[in-house]
């Protein structure tokens, strides 16, 4: 089985991926971009692919979500939680005290900013924690700190000068498990559901949430995306508490499409929680 993530060596998204699948016999892969990775399921360069669909302190990973409604041939047919910590990492030799610059991917320099503000380091963005990281090393510079994951400074070979440095302690990251046409996997416990609107009115997506509510469905996720041909127009992504096959899913599905919404699945699985890896020093 082939598996791509997003890259490169050292990301939140191979940490994910390699944990996922750690007792499985599956070969993965890194791709530089989100829309690489799932383009390569769509053509069948690879069986499933592992990408960020949400973080507590950033929101949503609009890139992805935009990349699920654009392609039919894609189904999320996994979910894993990963427990994210931000460590600041740093060569043999580099002292905290000392650190003038920071390096890292733009929403990481944000769930971090009170620690930098701390520092007075200047900030340099990369296009992941672990490109930053790999850089740092590359470089061989000691006044500079890369904010990454345990996981890379493992991969790569860095020091961790200061753990833990994310302004909230409860951070986690959201990843789907994306393969190419709808296949769902025993266990399922959540349906995803990309819902347009056949017009907007007053209390619309209050009445869609409703139709959930009278089946007695929960709503675990509710996120709106621009439908991109009309300013002031959206679609709604949506996680509900049933698997497809469930008869409320059935149903809720059913009276949407009788009001005239459009519907698409996008996935039914179940939830892998990762907590924290950890490392000796």
């Amino acid at each position: 089985m082939l598996v791509g993530y997003l890259g490169p060596r050292g990301t939140f998204s191979e940490e994910a991926a390699t944990r996922y699948y750690r007792t499985q016999d599956a070969e993965l892969r890194a791709f530089s971009t989100i829309y690489d990775v799932l383009e390569e399921v769509q053509t069948g360069g690879i069986d499933a692919a592992v990408v960020p669909i949400e973080n507590t302190i950033e929101g949503p990973i609009n890139i992805t979500l935009d990349s699920l409604s654009e392609s039919a041939d894609l189904f999320v047919q996994g979910e894993i939680i990963l427990s994210v910590s931000q460590q600041l990492l740093g060569l043999e030799g580099a002292v905290l005290e000392r650190i003038a610059e920071v390096w890292s991917i733009p929403p990481a320099i944000a769930q971090c900013r009170r620690f930098i503000r701390g520092l007075h380091a200047r900030v340099s963005h990369y296009d992941s924690t672990a490109a930053a990281a790999a850089e740092l090393k590359r470089s061989g510079r000691t006044d500079v700190g890369a904010i990454a994951s345990v996981w890379a400074a493992r991969q790569i070979g860095l020091r961790i000068l200061a753990p833990h440095i994310q302004d909230t302690a409860e951070n986690h990251t959201r990843f789907v498990i994306a393969t190419k046409g709808q296949k769902t996997l025993p266990g399922a416990q959540k349906t995803m559901l990309l819902i347009a609107p056949n017009e907007e009115h007053v209390g619309l997506l209050a009445s869609i949430v409703y139709i959930f509510a009278a089946l007695n469905v929960n709503l675990t996720w509710i996120e709106s995306r621009p439908t991109k041909t009309r300013l002031g127009t959206y679609q709604f992504y949506l996680d509900a508490e049933a698997p497809l096959q469930d008869d409320r899913m059935d149903k809720a599905v059913h009276i949407l499409r009788t009001l005239g919404h459009s519907v698409r699945i996008l996935g039914s699985y179940g939830t892998c929680v990762l907590g924290e890896e950890t490392i000796k020093e």
